[in-house]
């Protein structure tokens, strides 16, 4: 089991190289095989096809990038530490991982189910993260005790969806995640947008 899991987890490196280059479309069993050095049929005793070594990719990254972020809200002196950071990782991602989320297919009208199964593995993470930060800031007085923490993460988590998607089609075909000036543009927006909801959910003596 040790060994398979080994092998496993060479493979999902090799492939991420691909999609994070070529993306999801350019990418093909047989490129990720022959980057191996293995027959295709070796590749497929371990996943089924592409789209299933594509999202066991996109777990492994999410987990790998998150774990960090889980640890430091224990030890994170503010919420708005927690934020700050949290809002490092995310521009990381989108510099990093840009093809590994189908960026381009937001400006479809209707992105494929693999893409929504990616973004639906993305928030999942982020709201179980972002619940985590707003307990936190209850239990240390920042933030409002009659807060839900986990309603509130997951309406959260859907505005900056929505700010991402409609900032995917206002770039129309000529957003490029590498031009780290549009780039920072959306993520000062993420960052007003945080700062507004975190301001309306502060503790206030007398009010809350």
């Amino acid at each position: 089991m040790a060994e398979q899991d080994q092998k496993r987890t060479i493979i999902l490196e090799a492939a991420l190289k691909r999609f994070k280059r070529y993306g999801l479309s350019k990418t093909t069993m047989e490129e990720i095989a022959r980057d191996l050095e293995i027959s295709k049929g070796s590749l497929y005793y371990y996943f089924s096809d592409k789209e299933s070594i594509y999202i066991a990719v996109v777990e492994r990254m999410i987990t790998d990038c998150f774990s960090n972020m889980s640890a430091y809200v224990e030890e994170a002196p503010s919420v708005g530490d927690i934020i700050h950071r949290y809002l490092e990782l995310k521009e990381k991602m989108l510099l990093e991982y840009h093809f590994l989320f189908g960026v381009n297919e937001w400006i479809k009208d209707v992105p494929s189910s693999l893409m929504r199964q990616t973004i639906e593995l993305l928030q999942q993470v982020e709201i179980s993260f972002l619940s985590a930060t707003i307990t936190k800031g209850i239990n240390n007085g920042e933030l409002c005790k009659d807060t839900n923490a986990a309603l509130t993460a997951g309406l959260l988590v859907n505005v900056l969806f929505g700010l991402w998607v409609i900032w995917c089609k206002w770039q129309a075909a000529g957003f490029d995640p590498h031009d780290r000036e549009a780039l920072k543009c959306f993520m000062d927006r993420e960052e007003q947008v945080l700062t507004i909801f975190f301001n309306g959910l502060k503790y206030r003596p007398g009010i809350n």
